[in-house]
């Protein structure tokens, strides 16, 4: 009886472990600080990768973000995965709500809070009220904040993917 109380005590302890282990391992992938982002993408973790200044090229993934006056845009990506696109004409701290998407990520395209993302060559976009990006802090040194939203396939409205926990941090 004694063997059996001790094989349950140390399995117990075991497993107890093995799942402490396990709590938290995606985090030690997600960046903080001055210059990062990151957002879950149907509940996967996406961080872009690759070189932080921003380009054309399909060989230099990154982060690029873009201020001007009250505009605010973010571009992230992998060419791998994804490229996680958005701007607001207005980076106040508060909330904004994201409008219907023309699918323009060009950075000109200064007049709609929108949000893109592209999947495996096909875009994905916002629509009217489909999610918010909230600005926590906004200054001449930093630009942080939160986004989360539902975007939908620009040929399939059935087709959706889910951007949650998302943070960026100028």
């Amino acid at each position: 009886m004694k063997v059996i109380k001790k094989i349950i005590k140390y399995a117990f302890i075991v497993v107890f472990l093995s799942s402490a282990s396990c709590n938290g391992s995606d985090d030690q992938d997600i960046p903080t600080g001055d210059h990062s982002f990151y957002c879950y993408i149907d509940g996967e973790l996406f961080v872009p990768r690759g070189n932080p200044n921003f380009s054309t090229s399909p060989d230099d993934d990154g982060l690029h973000f873009l201020e001007y006056d009250a505009f605010f845009s973010v571009t992230a990506k992998d060419y791998r995965k994804y490229t996680v696109f958005f701007n607001t004409i207005n980076r106040e701290i508060g909330t904004v709500t994201l409008k219907e998407s023309n699918g323009n990520s060009y950075f000109y395209n200064y007049s709609i809070n929108h949000a893109i993302v592209r999947k495996n060559g096909i875009l994905y976009l916002s629509k009217e009220n489909s999610g918010t990006i909230t600005f926590i802090e906004s200054n001449a040194d930093n630009v942080k904040g939160t986004f989360e939203f539902t975007l939908y396939n620009e040929n399939d409205d059935n087709d959706t993917i889910q951007v949650t926990n998302g943070h960026f941090n100028d």
